[in-house]
């Protein structure tokens, strides 16, 4: 943890933020994509997201600079989320199953701590590595006994779902790096500016103009989950995320948040979208809740420790 007085309820109440973002935020998309292209989707969502930054700057409410020895990783953090990530999940998933990218958005904590040691000099310890084991365990028991199981994909499908594990693990890994120099504010807000700007290019090369806007606002639902998705997900719950990161570490915090991000969605998609569940389900979800109980228990240990070493 970076030193500071950050409480161990605001923590939780970042992750709790998160969390429900996350976990819902697939409902909001499933809405949107059946009247919406994903770039006109993506374009919409960041461009509502980055205007929203616009308007508080203006106010004076958020302050913007991009000045700081680790401006590089402030820039890097907003092109592997949502720019690279986005384009490399949402191909995956459409080139492989349901089944199998779960199992590669599961290892997304795995991978975030491998590339943290090998490039950032992070540490790993017993109760980190076993809860980010247990975890990924209790998505892999939901899946694989499944009836609606099926791992079947194309190459460049794997390719896809995998380059993405690397991008959300790296995107994870600049945050923190940025959080040295830069606010939550300023790392959410590049996001949205990059994600903003990549995505209006694309949709505006796949052809949609005016439509990318226009379309999300026909009806006051499409208005609500587009509305949803850029402010509380885009703004709200990455903007946790990346104050988050500030104070725990990036493959503790992507397995809590992400874990709980999952149960949250295999939940809704149970109850509002007739998902198949089973014994197997309730099982693989208790693992991976005790996978989240150690990973928070270690922040609690190093909130403690934090705290007795500034008190000396």
């Amino acid at each position: 943890m970076h030193k500071g007085n950050t409480s161990l309820i605001f923590i939780l109440f970042l992750i709790a933020m998160v969390s429900i973002g996350w976990g819902v935020a697939f409902l909001s998309l499933a809405v949107l994509l059946e009247k919406m292209e994903p770039m006109q989707v993506l374009a919409a969502r960041w461009s509502i997201t980055a205007l929203v930054f616009l308007i508080l700057m203006a106010a004076g409410k958020i302050r913007f600079r991009l000045r700081g020895k680790n401006a590089l990783f402030l820039i890097l953090a907003g092109l592997f989320e949502p720019c690279a990530y986005s384009i490399l999940e949402a191909y995956g998933i459409k080139l492989t199953s349901a089944s199998t990218s779960a199992i590669f958005v599961a290892s997304i904590p795995s991978m975030t701590l491998v590339l943290g040691i090998l490039l950032f000099r992070s540490r790993a310890d017993l109760k980190l590595v076993v809860s980010i084991a247990i975890t990924f365990a209790g998505v892999v028991i939901a899946t694989f006994l499944s009836p609606a199981l099926s791992l079947g994909g194309t190459k460049a499908g794997m390719m896809c779902m995998g380059l993405g594990v690397v991008a959300a693990s790296m995107y994870s890994l600049s945050s923190r790096k940025a959080s040295e120099d830069f606010d939550a504010g300023t790392v959410t807000a590049v996001m949205a500016f990059e994600g903003a700007i990549f995505f209006n290019i694309i949709a505006f090369a796949q052809g949609h103009r005016g439509d990318t806007f226009l379309l999300p606002f026909s009806d006051w639902t499409l208005a609500g989950h587009m509305l949803f998705l850029s402010v509380f997900c885009a703004f709200g719950s990455y903007f946790c995320y990346n104050r988050l990161l500030r104070d725990v570490e990036p493959a503790l915090a992507t397995n809590i948040a992400g874990s709980l991000s999952t149960i949250i969605g295999v939940v809704c998609g149970i109850l509002f979208m007739g998902d198949i569940w089973g014994w197997y389900t309730v099982v693989g979800l208790c693992i991976t809740l005790i996978g989240v109980w150690l990973s928070t228990s270690r922040i609690k240990e190093d909130k403690q420790s934090l705290d007795n070493s500034e008190g000396m």
